[in-house]
């Protein structure tokens, strides 16, 4: 049965996917209509998609929607690929915008009708794809940093404020470290490294429509690693990452600072873990801060055997209570979503934040790109590389990659 806040949530849902009074209802026949839905994620994205299907259906008797969740993206976006190639892809499918490229550029998806709909503009335009919008944004969440209240406390270090910097950052993992109190943890990886290389005054690519190039051979992208390589010291290390994921030591209350977006907020919530969010630390006072768009969207399948439905539901879903930030400004804007009796207390810092998201490249080579850059950061964070080695061999890597996409 669905809880307070989550049944508030799917009545603004219901009222957003209505659209305007001339939208006529799903038709209902003699016979159940069916859709399947794919998605990946983990727990809490997972759960979200299927309370989403459970209003969809309970909103269109005779509707049958089959759920297909798989735990990884890389198994999803193969699961996808195959079922596209032997002509029996799911009718609609949930896919990040980094992943877009391939899917857009084989003219496999349907656009939506959304024309109409409040949507934050940073997501739409992550899914334009020359020109056009390709799929239906469902959120527009952001990396933050998440707090451990507690271990502050203990410390007797006070929390950050919003506008904190680099050195407000360092200067509060080192006390926490003196106290024996494992400061900082993050993912290894381009999408941590991308916002504070832009907070520094860079950029991550020479062209976020047309890449051909990461950009961390510079001044910008060489001191943001050399400032992320350093606070390593106050915390999860390379060996230490090794053995235990970040997230999980943070929810597991071990962790006193940890970088994500708000797919981390169902986990800790059911963790109990006393925790609080800030927009990551800009540069210094006078640079603005930065982060990194996380959205996804539902896509429509031009194969689908029933289309209307299926583009009914994308539009339901849009915006739709999940585990992330929601694409639609009324939704992620209400007192459902903002409620101050559920962690974190600070919520209306993932809206803050904003107006200051920036994305990656949306095109087909994507995810290979920012593999391969993300194997040579990792030779770099476990102190197998030297800093100057790193962000030339990425440049490098992800020339090549690109120049083939």
């Amino acid at each position: 049965m669905l809880g307070v806040r989550t049944a508030a949530l799917v009545v603004i849902l219901l009222l957003a996917a209505c659209g305007t009074a001339r939208r006529a209802p799903v038709a209902q026949g003699p016979e159940p209509q069916r859709l399947t839905v794919q998605a990946a994620g983990g727990e809490g994205e997972l759960k979200a998609v299927r309370e989403l299907i459970s209003s969809f259906e309970q909103a269109n008797a005779g509707v049958q929607v089959e759920f297909v969740g798989v735990p990884s993206q890389g198994d999803h976006i193969a699961k996808l690929s195959t079922s596209f190639a032997a002509g029996s892809p799911p009718d609609v499918f949930l896919l990040n915008y980094r992943r877009l490229g391939p899917f857009v550029q084989r003219a496999v998806v349907a656009p939506p009708d959304g024309d109409d709909l409040d949507l934050y503009p940073g997501p739409v335009e992550a899914f334009t794809y020359s020109g056009e919008l390709a799929c239906l944004p469902t959120n527009a969440s952001s990396t933050v940093a998440y707090l451990n209240e507690d271990l502050f406390a203990r410390a007797g270090v006070p929390l950050p404020a919003a506008d904190w910097t680099w050195t407000d950052l360092e200067t509060a993992a080192k006390a926490l470290d003196a106290k024996n109190i494992p400061a900082m943890g993050f993912d290894v990886g381009v999408r941590v490294v991308a916002p504070f290389v832009w907070t520094a005054g860079g950029e991550i690519v020479d062209d976020t429509d047309a890449p051909t190039r990461t950009t961390l051979d510079s001044a910008a992208g060489r001191r943001a690693l050399a400032y992320l390589t350093g606070l390593q010291a106050y915390g999860v290390d390379a060996t230490a990452r090794a053995a235990a994921d970040p997230a999980d030591q943070f929810a597991a209350g071990r962790l006193a600072i940890y970088f994500d977006s708000r797919r981390a907020v169902p986990s800790l919530r059911k963790a109990d873990v006393a925790f609080d969010v800030r927009p990551l630390p800009r540069a210094n006072a006078a640079r603005p801060s930065a982060s990194l768009l996380a959205s996804d969207a539902y896509c429509v399948a031009k194969a689908s055997q029933s289309p209307e439905l299926a583009a009914s539901l994308a539009r339901f879903a849009a915006g739709g209570p999940g585990a992330t930030v929601p694409a639609l400004r009324p939704l992620a804007q209400s007192e459902a979503f903002l409620d101050p009796a559920q962690r974190p207390r600070s919520s209306q810092v993932f809206l803050d934040v904003l107006p200051d998201l920036r994305r990656l490249p949306n095109v087909a080579v994507e995810d290979e790109a920012e593999e391969a850059a993300d194997d040579l950061l990792a030779q770099l964070f476990a102190g197998k590389a030297g800093l100057e080695q790193t962000a030339a061999a990425v440049d490098a890597a992800t020339a090549e990659v690109y120049g083939r996409g």
